[in-house]
């Protein structure tokens, strides 16, 4: 049997359909073109807000009588084209180009240390004696066969000048007096190593065996360190790898000892270390005095930008809105001076400095102090 429907029930039957039609034909809200219509809706919505924020400032502005009364004090900057320069800082570690472990070159007992840490030394200054009997006494031995074939070949070279003697036997003189020579030199270099020389001009910074304490071919003995000539090495991010060549001036400190000066960049790594994509830097600094330590930690300074021209503002000056970044103009006009509302562009920024790429000019005053307390048209003071 068929159900009649009343007219009010047909009409919310008809109105239930056409909801229905509706949501069927929009787009899927996860889809791109849902989530681009989305987009559009709501960048409308923004600039209706923007829109409606720009009105009401300037009905608040009009009808605030108050301003009319006392105008805001402000101070201002009057802008000029000035340098504006850029700088990375980096962290390095100090290291001395002539910091020199000495290991034994031959075995046995400590018999001497002349040296103390912390003296100065000139190089083949000697600094421990290794004792060792046995090449003590092959050194005597070798020193005796040689002096005695070279005084035999010396009288048989004689001889054989005089067309004295066969040639047999003064090859023979000749072939033992070549030959002990070598023996003596070899020996003599084993000697050497065991008294243990400064190899540079330095100071001597630790001493790693005590007397009488016997110790093994390649053992560290003692470590000298040249402190006039140190090192400030460091790694700086491969995207600076064509804002830094050598030779390029760098503003050193070393907070810790109370340094600050400027050294020129000695080396510029063109290897990128994949690990971390970065490149390493050297730096050379003079100490003669001796008060920069190896490991002290270094700040580097290091300019990767300059512009002769630019404008430049205060950083606190520049505020945001929806709009994008914003400052406020000291703009005269008949009557008086009033806060002008002026979009900018930025650039980079360091310290306590911005640079403007776009929306200022020399010439313009922006509010420096005062700022956050005026409004767009409003009256102000200049103090």
């Amino acid at each position: 049997m068929e159900r009649n429907l009343t007219k009010p029930m047909k009409k919310q039957f008809i109105y239930l359909f056409a909801a229905v039609l509706l949501i069927s034909c929009e787009q899927n809200p996860d889809s791109l073109e849902g989530k681009q219509a989305l987009l559009e809706e709501k960048q409308k919505e923004l600039a209706e807000i923007q829109e409606a924020v720009n009105k009401l400032e300037a009905e608040i502005a009009e009808m605030d009588t108050t301003a009319d009364e006392a105008a805001t004090a402000v101070e201002i900057k009057a802008l000029s084209t000035e340098t504006f320069e850029h700088f990375v800082k980096l962290t390095g570690t100090v290291t001395s180009k002539e910091n020199i472990m000495i290991s034994a070159e031959t075995s046995g007992r400590v018999e001497a240390i002349p040296a103390t840490e912390g003296q100065k030394v000139s190089r083949g200054t000697v600094l421990v004696r290794i004792e060792n009997e046995a090449v003590s006494n092959q050194l005597q031995e070798a020193k005796s066969s040689f002096e005695l074939a070279e005084v035999t070949f010396q009288k048989r070279k004689k001889l054989w000048d005089q067309k004295i003697g066969s040639e047999i036997e003064f090859l023979q003189a000749k072939n033992a007096f070549e030959t002990t020579k070598s023996r003596y030199a070899q020996v003599q270099t084993q000697y050497n190593n065991t008294i243990i020389k400064a190899p540079i001009n330095g100071v001597v910074d630790d001493i790693s065996v005590k007397e009488g304490e016997f110790v093994a071919m390649g053992s560290p003995i003692v470590r000298v360190v040249d402190l006039e000539k140190v090192e400030i090495e460091a790694e700086l991010s491969e995207q600076y790898l064509q804002s830094i060549n050598k030779g390029d001036s760098v503003n050193v400190e070393m907070p810790a000892l109370g340094i600050s000066r400027k050294a020129p960049v000695t080396f510029v790594s063109q290897v990128i270390n994949p690990d971390n994509r970065s490149f390493k830097i050297k730096v050379n600094l003079q100490n003669k005095d001796g008060q920069i330590k190896p490991n002290v930690l270094a700040n580097l300074m290091i300019r990767d930008y300059k512009n002769d021209s630019a404008i430049v503002v205060p950083s606190t000056s520049i505020n945001k809105d929806l709009k994008g970044d914003f400052v406020y103009l000291a703009v005269s006009q008949e009557g008086g001076t009033i806060a002008q509302k002026r979009y900018v562009k930025k650039g980079s920024s360091f310290g306590a400095t911005t640079e403007i790429q776009e929306g200022l000019q020399a010439g313009d005053r922006v509010i420096t102090i005062g700022y956050n307390q005026v409004n767009d048209g409003e009256s102000i003071s200049l103090n």
